[in-house]
């Protein structure tokens, strides 16, 4: 759920309209193209810190492009802190590590600060997506290790163990990133239902996600979720 401009690479380029056009700034983008210079020019780990906080200012794209307010679209931030809490539920009975499951959530967009959120239907591609996720990953761990090796090594070690889905905790927080996304879609549905949000959104169709949980846990918090929002709808879910 994403948008080709992050609020961090439209503050770098000087365009009247506020709009990055990505694919214009360098032969081959490159984190360094994008992060502002007043940002790159401050000593580690303070530049660090100060990327973070456009994960916080990024608003979820998918939302806005479905019609949720500016003023009550999910941020980046928003999404992975959630998901981030929810890893301390992880099944003990299958010796999942909580710890690592919340750095993997915590980690797993880290990325967007800098990319900007892309959803599939962006004309970038999900290759070039990946790449770019992929470089800025890797320069942020970079920027890292000579104040703090371990935190570089684990911020790239979890990186790509979502990315790759080679471990039991990858996998688990992939399901919660599912999950997360199903049920901040169900919080916006009951907000239409209240007139919070305006009555033309119709997220229904995000719920095809669920098809592709696959933990026994996260799948019994999904249907939990889906008799709430039947309760609260007064309907059925059809997608």
């Amino acid at each position: 759920m994403i948008s080709s401009t992050s609020p961090l690479s439209a503050s770098s380029v000087d365009n009247a309209n506020g709009i990055t056009d990505l694919e214009s700034m360098t032969p081959l983008w490159t984190p360094e193209a994008v992060i502002p210079p007043e940002i790159l020019k401050l000593p580690v780990p303070l530049s660090f810190f100060r990327i973070l906080r456009y994960l916080k200012m990024q608003r979820r794209t998918g939302w806005l492009n479905h019609g949720i307010r500016v003023e009550t679209a999910e941020s980046i931030a928003d999404h992975m802190y959630r998901m981030a809490v929810m890893c301390l539920l992880a099944p003990t009975e299958e010796k999942l590590d909580s710890r690592k499951c919340a750095m993997i959530a915590l980690v797993h967009d880290l990325a967007e600060a800098v990319v900007g959120d892309l959803t599939p239907m962006d004309p970038l591609g999900a290759e070039e997506k990946h790449r770019r996720e992929r470089e800025t990953i890797l320069y942020l761990a970079n920027q890292l290790r000579p104040v703090n090796p371990s935190a570089s090594a684990e911020l790239t070690a979890c990186y790509f163990e979502y990315e790759e889905q080679t471990t039991p905790e990858g996998r688990f927080v992939k399901d919660l990133d599912k999950f997360e996304f199903l049920l901040q879609t169900a919080e916006y549905e009951m907000d239409v239902k209240a007139r919070i949000e305006s009555k033309d959104v119709d997220i229904k169709s995000f719920w095809y996600a669920k098809e592709k949980i696959t933990h026994p846990l996260v799948k019994e918090w999904t249907n939990q979720l889906i008799d709430e929002r039947t309760k609260v709808l007064g309907e059925k879910l059809h997608y």
